[in-house]
């Protein structure tokens, strides 16, 4: 009997023990990375997106977490932005806690609604300086990962595992924007960041993958490009261009068809050439094209390079490319890229939604560019309303769009539309909006999706967010938001690591703050609570540095800023990633004439772009253009030999004096120009389409027909028979002109729309046609703005001297049938017998 009880004891002894043991073994945690993550060696955004996921049988919850690293491999950053109701509780090199955002801001393990109940997950996005090694890395993983309250957690499985890169690439197709029969121009920049030299860069796949089959390659692998500096007959043996910095030596060009061989090189010409080599023809060359390496090449460590792809579009659609950088051994790779979206059609829209992070309430500015890549002007262009995205954040409109329409966006010319928004929400709710374009006809883009923004407790923007290579006297603004309920007495700003030659010279406090230059951080400080940072306020802080960094490619720094609630009130402290992208290129803008201009619709400025690096020109390079009003035409140009690429900004309709700031982009660079416009109050007559017909014989007698619209709202005009439309065949080589007079006089109203006859042989009228000379060279020609023929082109509108105006037609005529040739001048003649 006593056996049986001391059995039956020992069972509920054993009983109890696997019972506490199995409850203790209950309460684990995943974690857990995406298949095939990849981070680049010394990125400072690198983002590893880690989703812990609460496995626990029982209703242990997980309110504190903290992640550890080997910091000789990887030491976290304070850019690391926290899931919704989290934050950032401390952080080392090696360490990162985070905790529960509490309802009076402050960061701890006290329970709240964010919280990882059982069967609950959050992706923490962490963002890690990946330390550089002599190759790629595969199998990096954490350390631990730990509960810190709620005892009795376990990790569940192993710790995720990703792969480190050893080069830092980017993919970059232009234009973002083109019509069928375009080109796009492919770039990827490519850096070496791992220990070692990597020899044969190239690509895997080769050449990337298009997302669609609308695009097809017609050019490339390339290794870099310039310009031609001068003509060059078919025999030339030295190669003149605008510079052969990143050129192999010995090499081989591609020019045009041809490809030339060359044995060596100076700063600007190719020596020892080859004409006509791997079975090409040698051909002559005009000045500016651009010249294409064909020749591999390998990166020490630090150094960059670029590979070019070419490609023809082929259909409607959008297009984007994929692929990664790699060396021969393909021991060395770069993270596998995707290329932005290029839009491919006749009408297209983009939208871009600034700053990405902001506390609630704070507003942001919404862009709308719109393009037409079509062959005809488009009539009445206009925005769509936009429509919020899924996010959580609330976007209310304050303002816009401003313009509300565009009278006539001519072929090639861009438009931009501008809006502002307030953004409300919670902490980490995401905002963002859509929206498309329309115009006369039918005519729509592509509903176009901006970026994505995020609502944070404390936001910091700075300013500029380029700056050139090697910069002086730099000086840095940060403008720091307090969404949090305490009002902030510090602002710490801590200098880029890595290298940097970051050296404070001097500080601008707000009033009542004080700040001083240190080693690597400055740090400003209030005088008393009345001079914080109130709730819901903003102060600016600025750093100037009598030295920058200096950068053979473009690379993107980190300043971090520490927010300081003052005490006593329960707020929390944080750390805020701003960037910086230091360039190795500097563009500036000019424009001609001088101006102001009229804002008629009609009238331009020629706007060049000077494209240098190093303090010298850059040539061969595709440079991007906006503009807050009027339209560009076109929106993207190649820089020639001195750098420069030029591009023709067309004035907005405007009464009242206005301005445009004109921006110039490539890659991380830009540069800023504004121009005036003087307000035209007088009847003001635009192009409206519908020019017929479109396409004519030479010898034959034509009448053409267009339709014109007053778009003032009050002031009429009467056109009389002097008034004329013209145009010439110069672009092809010749001196015909066709010039026929209005039929007869015409009064158009503001406001009004009408069909206007031009067929008269003199400015008496009367109609009967005019004969488009048999000496007209074939070809498809633009009537464009002429105000000083001959010869004569586009539109000439005159009421008898009070208010002429010249007016382009944007759409074109072609010519055929029974044309002339271009004629030879034969100067001198000498025959020999």
């Amino acid at each position: 009997m006593r056996a049986r009880t001391y059995i039956a004891f020992a069972l509920v002894f054993v009983m109890a023990f696997l019972f506490n043991a199995l409850a203790g073994a209950a309460e684990t945690f995943t974690v857990t990375v995406p298949s095939g993550t990849e981070v680049a060696m010394q990125d400072p955004n690198a983002v590893i997106p880690f989703t812990v996921t609460n496995s626990a049988s029982s209703t242990k919850d997980i309110r504190e977490l903290t992640f550890r690293i080997d910091d000789t491999k990887y030491n976290f950053s304070s850019a690391t932005v926290p899931p919704s109701g989290w934050c950032i509780k401390e952080i080392e090199d090696d360490r990162i806690t985070f905790a529960l955002t509490q309802g009076s801001g402050a960061c701890s393990s006290g329970t709240s609604a964010s919280e990882l109940d059982p069967g609950e997950s959050a992706v923490f996005n962490i963002v890690l300086l990946p330390l550089a090694a002599s190759t790629d890395v595969a199998g990096d993983t954490l350390a631990s990962v730990a509960v810190d309250t709620q005892g009795g957690f376990a990790v569940s499985g192993s710790l995720p595992t990703w792969t480190k890169r050893s080069f830092e690439a980017a993919l970059v197709a232009t234009p973002e924007s083109l019509g069928v029969g375009g080109a796009i121009t492919l770039t990827m920049q490519v850096t070496n960041r791992s220990t070692a030299t990597q020899s044969n860069i190239s690509s895997t796949p080769a050449p990337p993958t298009p997302s669609s089959a609308i695009a097809t390659l017609s050019g490339g692998p390339y290794y870099g490009s310039t310009a031609l500096d001068g003509n060059h007959s078919a025999s030339a043996t030295v190669i003149a261009v605008a510079s052969t910095s990143g050129f192999t030596s010995p090499g081989t060009l591609r020019v045009d068809s041809e490809e030339i061989c060359y044995t060596g090189k100076t700063a600007t010409t190719f020596t020892g050439v080859t004409r006509g080599c791997n079975s090409t023809t040698a051909a002559a060359h005009t000045t500016g094209a651009v010249v294409y390496a064909k020749t591999q090449y390998s990166l020490s460590p630090g150094s960059s390079g670029v590979i070019i792809w070419l490609y023809d579009a082929t259909s409607t659609g959008t297009v984007y490319f994929s692929t990664r950088a790699t060396n021969s051994g393909s021991t060395a790779n770069s993270v596998s890229l995707n290329s932005n979206t290029v839009l491919i059609g006749n009408f297209t829209a983009s939208l871009t939604v600034t700053p990405g992070s902001v506390i609630t309430g704070q507003q942001v500015t919404v862009e709308m560019e719109v393009k037409n890549n079509g062959t005809s002007a488009l009539i009445n262009v206009a925005p769509s309303a936009l429509t919020p995205c899924a996010g959580g954040a609330t976007e209310t409109l304050s303002s816009g769009p401003a313009p509300s329409s565009i009278s006539s966006l001519a072929s090639g010319s861009t438009g931009v539309f501008s809006w502002t928004y307030t953004i409300t929400g919670s902490l980490g709710q995401a905002y963002c909006l859509s929206g498309y374009g329309t115009a006369t006809g039918g005519a729509i883009t592509n509903t176009a999706t901006s970026n994505s923004g995020v609502i944070s407790q404390y936001s910091a923007t700075v300013s500029p967010s380029v700056v050139a290579s090697g910069a002086t006297s730099q000086t840095l603004t940060w403008s720091v938001y307090n969404g949090g309920a305490c009002t902030l007495k510090n602002i710490e700003v801590s200098f880029p690591g890595g290298g940097g030659n970051w050296t404070c010279s001097s500080v601008g406090s707000p009033a009542g703050w004080s700040g001083s230059c240190g080693g690597t951080k400055v740090t400003f400080e209030s005088s008393s609570s009345a001079n914080d940072i109130p709730s819901g306020g903003t102060k600016a802080f600025s750093i100037t540095y009598s030295t920058t960094e200096t950068v053979t490619s473009d690379k993107v720094v980190a300043f971090s800023v520490s927010p300081v609630p003052r005490g006593g009130c329960g707020g929390s402290e944080a750390e805020i990633g701003t960037y910086v992208t230091v360039t190795a290129y500097g563009l500036s803008l000019a424009h001609s004439p001088t101006g102001p201009i009229y804002a008629d619709g009609s009238a331009s400025y020629a706007t060049t772009a000077t494209l240098v690096s190093g303090g010298s020109p850059v040539a061969g390079k595709t440079v991007t253009f906006s503009t807050t009003s009027g339209t560009l035409s076109p929106a993207t140009a190649v820089t020639d030999a001195n750098g420069e690429a030029t591009v023709t900004l067309i004035a907005p309709n405007s009464t009242t004096d206005t301005t445009a700031t004109v921006t110039a982009s490539y890659l991380n660079s830009s540069g800023t120009d504004t121009v005036s416009f003087t307000g035209w109050n007088i009847a003001n007559i635009q192009y409206w389409g519908s020019l017929s017909p479109a396409s004519a014989s030479c010898g034959s007698t034509v009448s053409f027909t267009m339709v014109l619209k007053n778009i003032s709202a009050t002031t009429s005009m009467t056109m009389n028979t002097a008034s004329y439309f013209a145009f010439n065949d110069s672009s092809a080589g010749g001196s015909t002109v066709y010039q026929a007079y209005l039929n007869s006089a015409v009064t158009l109203v503001g406001g009004a729309t009408q069909t206007f006859v031009f067929g008269s042989p003199t400015s008496s009228g009367g109609g009967g046609g005019v004969v488009i000379p048999s000496s007209f060279l074939a070809g498809t020609y633009s009537p464009t703005l002429n105000s000083t023929p001959p010869p004569a082109s586009g539109l000439f509108l005159t009421d008898g001297g009070t208010n002429d105006q010249y007016r382009t037609v944007t759409d074109t005529v072609t010519l055929s049938g029974n044309c002339g040739v271009v004629n030879v001048n034969i100067i001198e003649w000498h025959e020999f017998r």
